[in-house]
């Protein structure tokens, strides 16, 4: 099954959000910068949702960039789901197509509502958009129970 795809660059992520940080935190393990675009993300695609739809995320990117994907199944569970995106974080760009086999789940959503997404061992995953934890710089995933 095909996806609508929306690609946050790292960098735009971290200029919104990053100054909501929590004080004195380790910048690799800290999530509060993500758990506040993810509220907004998911207001934002809850409200312009046309129907039941699943969120899946990953990072793309190598050495010169990384963005945070933000995988939409169905493909048109969400009207306009760039301009609804754009709400949370500026778009770097957009696509269709099938999702990554090794996707983290973020969450579900239907119109005017939305459910985060646990993972099958029942932890939500979010990813610290403060400093390179993985190869190549690339922003790692933590798992929180």
């Amino acid at each position: 099954m095909s996806a609508r795809i929306v690609l946050f660059a790292l960098d735009e992520l971290r200029a919104r959000y990053g100054a909501l940080a929590t004080p004195g935190s380790d910048a690799r393990q800290d999530t509060a910068p993500f758990r506040s675009f993810r509220a907004a993300l998911l207001a934002s695609l809850a409200a312009h949702a046309r129907r039941e739809g699943a969120l899946s995320m990953w990072w793309e990117g190598g050495f010169d960039g990384y963005a945070l994907a933000v995988a939409i199944e169905p493909s048109d569970a969400v009207a306009a789901p760039e301009a609804a995106a754009a709400a949370a974080c500026a778009v770097d760009a957009s696509r269709v197509a099938p999702p990554r086999r090794d996707r983290y789940p973020l969450a579900r959503i239907a119109p005017g509502r939305w459910d985060l997404a646990h993972d099958e061992d029942g932890a939500l995953v979010e990813p610290p958009f403060g400093a390179a934890t993985g190869h190549f710089g690339a922003p790692g995933m933590r798992r929180i129970r």
